[in-house]
């Protein structure tokens, strides 16, 4: 039986993958431009496909749990619990990630970005213990659209970073 929300996870879904290829594109565009790809650019492109993959991934899984007969709630807690472990652990491991590939002290605006996901995660997981009074559906499709949008927003500040240290670079 399909689920209403199926609809919506696909596009989700969709989205999240072609998110994907675009993080590659940017790597391939800088190779192709004549510049070395930096162990902080390879991070980049890591954790951009990494998002991408938790978003995709993550609007797969209410079907699949749905497909083991698991009830409308638990269908919800289950995918919950699958992507805000993942996300948590994100946010808990990326600051030194950062610091070991770029050798920096992580900036401000890293910081709020990893406090997005954490709070982001925080949601998918009190909707996993079941906390969300019957809007389980509604929590999780809204949290993995936050986080989506988030991606694609800390993607877009962190091309431009990048583009611009490539300018001044030139200069």
């Amino acid at each position: 039986m399909e689920m209403a929300e199926a609809g919506y996870l696909y596009t989700i879904a969709i989205l999240g993958m072609t998110f994907i290829g675009f993080s590659a594109i940017v790597m391939l565009l800088r190779q192709a431009i004549g510049l070395k790809l930096r162990p902080f650019d390879a991070l980049f492109a890591h954790v951009y496909m990494e998002f991408g993959l938790i978003i995709s991934v993550g609007a797969m899984l209410p079907p699949l749990v749905r497909f083991w007969d698991a009830g409308p709630s638990m269908v919800w807690q289950i995918s919950s619990a699958l992507v805000g472990v993942p996300l948590l652990l994100f946010g808990l491991t990326y600051p030194a990630r950062r610091r070991a590939a770029s050798g920096e002290s992580t900036p401000l605006y890293v910081r709020i970005n990893v406090s997005i996901v954490i709070l982001i995660s925080i949601a998918f997981l009190v909707n996993a213990c079941g906390l969300s009074q019957g809007r389980g559906a509604a929590v999780f499709l809204s949290a993995l659209t936050a986080f989506m949008i988030f991606a694609v927003g800390s993607w877009l500040r962190a091309l431009n970073l990048i583009l611009l240290r490539k300018a001044q670079s030139r200069r």
